[in-house]
């Protein structure tokens, strides 16, 4: 079965399972009006809307002042401690005193793996100082870990494309890929490597991949994730357009594809993004990754790359990235990551990038609290559905009871889509956080 028929029968699958909710919702109704006497039912009923009501009242007055909200959040983002380690590690030198300051505070055995790699990093890309003999070898470890994944997933990538080149379909490569295209002795973290094919051959390249030996992962509307059959580990992340969450996300695909450079990637002919373009990309996925709390190794990372792109090229374009931003509408996801990254590299980004002058008021609003709702709530409840023998099996498993519950889920985003509900759940939200 292709990519199109398997998203099809996901399709028709989400619908069966909302009908059987409806059916199901229906019953219940039925019964509840059967069983439960009407004057009983009418004070239940009344009683929900008047918690409905005072729920709105209460929700109407308490604050929600969004530049302050943003900035909190930007505050939050990012932690003092890898603040600290980045602010030393992208200098041009480090004084050796500092540095044993900071492993003094350090300890390796309880850092997570987004400190240790930068540690590792730091230990890469600064032999004028020397680090403690007891952490070299579990640094040099990380290295080597990294390189290991690496190289098994470019050799997945070499042989992608040469089956795309065979059917003359072209392939950007992205994000870390991309990077490590252009500092290929700059050690990575990759999860994946990601490429990006024609919008008109994205079917096509995922029958050509499935074909050939790699499994059928589950789909998004933007990409699809190959691994090898039975392996749940990541290889190669498929995309026909970046998940920028604007609507206008495929926007970009054209100029992506004009001003990419053809050149060798990992041993295979493909195409390589420009600088401007990289660092737009950097940012909006940034963006994505501070909104659904995920990847901080790739978020940490980010500062290293952003700063490599635009120090290598003395001409660099900054309106190219302004014109991206506007014709994807991503205006906001570009002024947040540029906040975010100006905590460590003030003066990397230009001034206006850093300001909403050009943006309505009511834009920065709307997409504000749209990022504030799908990381505050949106992804907060999918961790802890996750947990869950239901969120297991979504990985996984497709029968009609996990369908229902993915229909459920549409209906909850669809409810909560409207702004002023996104908004009141933010209120209390928060009003419970400082309570």
């Amino acid at each position: 079965m292709g990519f199109k028929d398997s998203r099809r029968q996901r399709k028709e699958m989400t619908i069966c399972g909302g009908l059987l909710l409806a059916v199901l919702l229906i019953v219940l109704c039925f019964l509840v009006f059967k069983l439960v006497p009407w004057h009983i039912l009418s004070i239940i009923l009344c009683v929900i809307a008047a918690l409905i009501v005072v729920f709105v009242l209460i929700g109407a007055f308490l604050p929600f002042n969004i530049d302050k909200i943003i900035s909190d959040n930007i505050g939050r983002a990012l932690d003092p401690f890898d603040r600290r380690l980045l602010d030393i590690s992208l200098r041009d030198s480090i004084d050796q005193d500092e540095l044993d300051s900071f492993l003094d505070e350090w300890d390796i055995e309880k850092a997570p793996i987004k400190s240790v790699m930068l540690v590792s990093y730091l230990m890469k890309t600064h032999p004028e100082v020397t680090f403690p003999q007891a952490i070299i070898p579990r640094l040099n470890g990380v290295l080597s870990f990294c390189r290991f994944q690496n190289l098994k997933r470019e050799a997945h990538l070499c042989r992608i494309g040469k089956l795309l080149a065979s059917e003359d379909i072209p392939f950007v490569v992205l994000k870390g890929g991309a990077m490590k295209v252009y500092r290929p002795d700059f050690p990575r973290w990759m999860n994946d490597i990601d490429i990006i094919v024609p919008s008109d051959r994205y079917e096509r390249t995922l029958e050509i991949a499935v074909s050939n030996g790699y499994s059928k992962a589950m789909l998004t509307d933007h990409s699809v994730d190959l691994s090898l059959p039975g392996s749940e580990e990541g290889l190669l992340d498929i995309h026909h357009h970046l998940e920028l969450m604007t609507g206008k996300d495929e926007a970009f695909n054209e100029g992506l594809f004009s001003r990419a450079k053809q050149t060798t990637v990992f041993s295979v002919q493909g195409f390589l993004p420009c600088p401007e373009d990289m660092v737009f990309i950097a940012l909006v996925n940034l963006f994505k990754n501070l909104v659904k709390r995920q990847a901080p190794e790739s978020c940490l990372t980010t500062f290293y790359d952003l700063k490599f792109l635009v120090d290598s090229k003395k001409d660099f374009d900054w309106d190219l990235i302004s014109e991206n931003a506007r014709l994807t509408d991503s205006e906001f996801q570009v002024y947040y990551s540029t906040l975010f990254i100006s905590q460590v590299l003030p003066d990397l980004m230009p001034g206006s990038f850093k300001s909403m002058e050009g943006i309505r008021r009511e834009k920065l609003v709307r997409q504000a609290t749209d990022y504030l709702f799908h990381r505050d709530i949106l992804a907060s409840a999918r961790d802890e559905v996750m947990d869950t023998g239901v969120g297991k099996s979504l990985k996984k498993d497709w029968n009609v009871f996990i369908f229902m519950w993915v229909a459920f889920v549409d209906v909850v985003k669809w409810m909560s889509g409207m702004q002023w509900i996104k908004r009141m759940l933010l209120k209390y939200k928060s009003a419970f956080k400082k309570g």
